[in-house]
């Protein structure tokens, strides 16, 4: 099993000073999963930090065995602090071909209920000066539209018409490809008070980590093998807002079928420190 490598951002606030826990996808399928999960346990348990964040792709479709295996973990997770969830693509289908439209709303009822649990299913959570939002995009987005930032632009100036003023706004978007275009920023109205979007999806491009500083945030093979996708992993600043992009906390092979770079792809637990600034 592959190493897990821990990374660090720090995220300059007006008022913040807060540690997030950033896992994307763990794509959960059964308890042949139960080793890695443990170990992501044990080192989360290592680590002083006040929320995590799930940024989509919790399971690897919408129908999974070994359930029960699943909530006993968000629930120890939930005993070292408050677990915010939001919805990736592959819990919205369970048919690799086709991609319709099968979201687990029993599955997602249990985990609802587990104390210090919140599910944000294009749902906000708000704790004294923080507010949590959880954008779920559509099976559309990713299937038929490939990630089209004009669709996504549509469907968010839609869903979100409130301008969320007046809190530090967290962004769970499960991916980052429409948000860290230019003219998505300009025109989508939820962007404009949003000062920290934290995602997922890309799996670093399949991108080992002694390539990264050489290819300065650009992958090799993005989620629909498009080639050398910009943006697949690190840390982006877009004029106001951070943009933070886990690699994940699978192995590529989970999801790409290239195992012969798991050796040089480790897993990621992403650590997000908002310093109070000073000045």
């Amino acid at each position: 099993m592959s190493n897990i490598k821990k990374l660090f951002y720090q995220v300059d606030t007006k008022s913040i000073d807060k540690r997030i826990i950033l896992l994307s996808d763990i794509h959960y399928n059964s308890k042949k999963e139960k080793k890695y999960l443990d170990k992501v346990l044990a080192e989360l348990e290592k680590i002083e930090y006040d929320y995590l964040c799930i940024s989509g792709d919790l399971l690897d479709r919408s129908r999974v065995s070994d359930e029960d295996l699943l909530i006993e973990w968000i629930k120890n997770l939930a005993q070292i602090s408050k677990v915010i969830i939001s919805i990736g693509n592959h819990e919205l289908t369970n048919d690799r071909k086709e991609h319709l439209y099968d979201f687990n709303e029993e599955l997602y009822n249990k985990i609802r209920k587990i104390r210090k649990v919140y599910v944000l299913d294009n749902e906000v959570y708000t704790e004294g000066n923080i507010r949590f939002i959880g954008l779920t995009l559509p099976v559309d987005f990713y299937y038929k539209y490939r990630e089209n930032k004009n669709y996504f632009m549509r469907f968010v100036n839609n869903k979100f018409k409130e301008p969320f003023k007046d809190k530090y706004n967290i962004l769970l978007c499960h991916s980052p490809k429409s948000i860290t275009d230019k003219e998505t920023f300009d025109n989508v109205k939820l962007l404009k008070n949003v000062q920290l979007v934290l995602s997922g999806h890309m799996h670093a491009g399949i991108t080992p980590y002694c390539m990264r500083k050489i290819l300065k945030g650009r992958g090799l093979i993005g989620p629909f093998k498009d080639l050398f996708p910009k943006d697949a992993y690190g840390h982006i600043d877009n004029k106001n807002t951070d943009i933070i992009i886990s690699s994940g906390i699978t192995t590529a092979s989970n999801c790409n079928k290239f195992s012969f770079v798991d050796p040089l792809f480790m897993r990621e637990i992403t650590i997000v420190d908002l310093k109070k600034n000073s000045n």
